[in-house]
């Protein structure tokens, strides 16, 4: 099953709360993703998390008091078409956002199944093996081996590529590769 959410947010910020308030009800292991929806008067983020049980959550947002401010999108096994309310500038975003993840071509990972051991030092053969991750890239066209020392300094957030889980690197002080997002980001220009 496959439950996404567009509640018009403008930042990854704003869109991982939202995933944490709906996560708040799920104990099973999900894939969640915040996903960019262009278009319209800006660009903002949608949600989606999938899993074979989702709880509470499975049943849809119903009468959660968010469910009237935002656009829905669920994809239940079998289902020919996704059932979606909400308000319809909303529901656009919900849509993007469960058919890339039923598809797995687009979406930053939030929570991902082998993410608790994608922590510490490790080789980019060890990230694929226990981490959940498919592929290491590094910007710039860097190689990445399979010897390849990646220090996750305990964050990272893959994206989804073709159906990949692609973990994008960069370089770092003493050789090492470090992950291209940051855990704790600033927000571009926040004093103009």
């Amino acid at each position: 099953m496959i439950i996404a959410v567009d509640a018009d947010s403008r930042d990854t910020l704003e869109a991982e709360h939202l995933l944490h308030q709906l996560l708040a009800t799920v104990s099973g292991p999900v894939v969640a993703c915040t996903h960019l929806v262009p278009g319209g008067d800006r660009p903002h983020l949608a949600v989606s998390i999938s899993g074979s049980d989702l709880g509470p959550l499975g049943g849809g947002l119903g009468s959660d008091p968010i469910a009237d401010k935002v656009g829905s999108a669920i994809i239940r096994a079998g289902a020919a078409e996704p059932v979606v309310a909400g308000p319809s500038q909303l529901v656009r975003g919900a849509y993007v956002a469960a058919v890339e993840s039923a598809l797995g071509t687009a979406g930053r990972l939030v929570r991902f199944p082998g993410q608790e051991q994608a922590r510490g030092i490790l080789t980019a053969a060890e990230l694929r093996e226990r981490g959940g991750i498919d592929e290491v890239e590094a910007l710039g066209g860097l190689p990445v081996e399979d010897d390849t020392v990646i220090d996750t300094l305990d964050f990272v957030r893959p994206i989804r590529r073709n159906g990949r889980v692609v973990l994008l690197v960069q370089p770092a002080a003493g050789g090492v590769l470090i992950p291209f997002e940051v855990e704790h980001q600033h927000k571009c220009c926040v004093d103009h």
